[in-house]
């Protein structure tokens, strides 16, 4: 199994053609097609299935692929951290966010990173947070900050708790239920969530009431439209309270409700991967996030992301 069978089928799986392919990776469509074939000859297993649809993979090819992208990401760090030990600070950090979880401080570790080191490419992805650790775990992401709660003995990864976040839960200014003042009130409603009920931590406090699970949920990653939807449907709206104070500025048609049960506070995380598999990109950016959102005297000590 050599890296450029791996570049091929990476390729051919995402462009839906060896032709696309070919012209992405600058190798002519008879070696491509050779390369995957002899792949397939020492796997002992068909990688491809092609039609008149075009070419998809097997489910051999599904699974190998997943297993490619992660090597060839590794492959890349490889090159990156050699670079920097050489002195060359100017590699790719990619950073996953859902859009609950920047803050100003991510901002301002974020310029000052910048600042410091201006020829890193940097690429911030905002995705769910199901995705955002997917991402993570096939090395398409090197950080990620999440509202996921931590998951100790699934991924490996290193969680490190950064701040909490207050949440309300919010409807439109005329809703005919603005003047509720208890979940027993909002039963039958529709609600209208950023990420699934289970994920959320607005699940987990209609369990600890009793609330039946709501009939119509409607689940909505895009910050804009959930605004949108938010305010101009009868739906109940959970939100941080800085996403909310955002919000208002631009449509300022949303009312918090003053219901007795407390909505829970949300936790937000830093995740990574193994501190031996991080570029030195990777780890400094990490280290700043941690010195802006803790002590920095306890960061700088327990040398959470340090060499």
């Amino acid at each position: 199994m050599k890296l450029h069978q791996l570049r091929a089928i990476v390729a051919i799986c995402e462009s839906g053609s060896i032709q696309e392919a070919s012209r992405l990776l600058h190798i002519s469509q008879p070696a491509l097609s050779k390369g995957i074939k002899e792949l397939e000859a020492e796997l002992g297993v068909p990688l491809l299935v092609r039609s008149n649809r075009g070419i998809t993979v097997t489910d051999y090819g599904e699974r190998l692929v997943k297993r490619a992208r992660l090597i060839l990401q590794e492959v890349r760090r490889a090159h990156e951290e050699i670079d920097t030990l050489k002195g060359v600070m100017d590699g790719k950090l990619a950073i996953g966010v859902s859009p609950v979880t920047p803050s100003q401080q991510f901002v301002t570790s974020l310029n000052r990173y910048r600042k410091r080191f201006p020829k890193v490419q940097v690429q911030i992805h905002e995705l769910r947070p199901s995705k955002l650790m997917e991402g993570l775990r096939e090395g398409q992401l090197d950080l990620v900050l999440t509202s996921l709660p931590e998951a100790r003995s699934s991924d490996g990864f290193h969680w490190t708790e950064l701040y909490e976040q207050a949440t309300v839960l919010a409807v439109r200014k005329d809703h005919p239920m603005r003047h509720a003042r208890s979940l027993n009130e909002l039963k039958g409603q529709d609600w209208l969530l950023q990420e699934s009920l289970e994920q959320s931590k607005i699940g987990q406090m209609l369990n600890e009431h009793g609330f039946v699970r709501p009939d119509n949920i409607i689940e909505c990653a895009s910050v804009v439209l959930y605004a949108e939807l938010a305010a101009s449907s009868d739906a109940i709206s959970y939100w941080s309270v800085r996403v909310l104070e955002l919000t208002q500025r631009l449509f300022n048609n949303l009312e918090i409700l003053q219901i007795v049960e407390p909505v829970p506070l949300m936790n937000i995380s830093l995740v990574c991967r193994d501190q031996e598999l991080m570029t030195r990109e990777a780890k400094t950016l990490a280290d700043e996030l941690v010195y802006a959102y803790t002590n920095p005297h306890a960061a700088k000590c327990h040398g959470l992301f340090s060499d």
